[in-house]
């Protein structure tokens, strides 16, 4: 599974064991799990973060997350790439994401 979140062509989706929602100023991913206990997981994302979680309700490539990152954010594309990169391995090592 690892490999699944390399950069790669292969397309990816959030997974539904995760929820978003917006807390006031705060972005953040819950977990829905069945064990109580767990739900101290919330995780916060920062505005990047969150146009990413959007676009992958549906399977997105990297390219295609790439694509639309440069669209909308005023970002070089190595740095577009490296963040990608890490934030799509974050949410793959979470379970908040899988292939398509």
């Amino acid at each position: 599974m690892e490999a699944l979140f390399k950069l790669t062509d292969r397309k990816i989706v959030r997974s539904n064991n995760f929820i978003f929602r917006q807390i006031v100023e705060e972005l953040v991913l819950v977990p829905i799990r069945q064990n109580v206990a767990e739900l101290d997981s919330i995780y916060t994302l920062n505005e990047l973060g969150a146009f990413i979680w959007g676009k992958l309700e549906s399977p997105k490539s990297h390219t295609e997350i790439e694509e639309a990152v440069l669209a909308d954010f005023e970002i070089d594309v190595e740095t577009v790439r490296t963040d990608i990169q890490t934030f799509i391995e974050e949410l793959g090592s979470i379970g908040a994401v899988e292939e398509a």
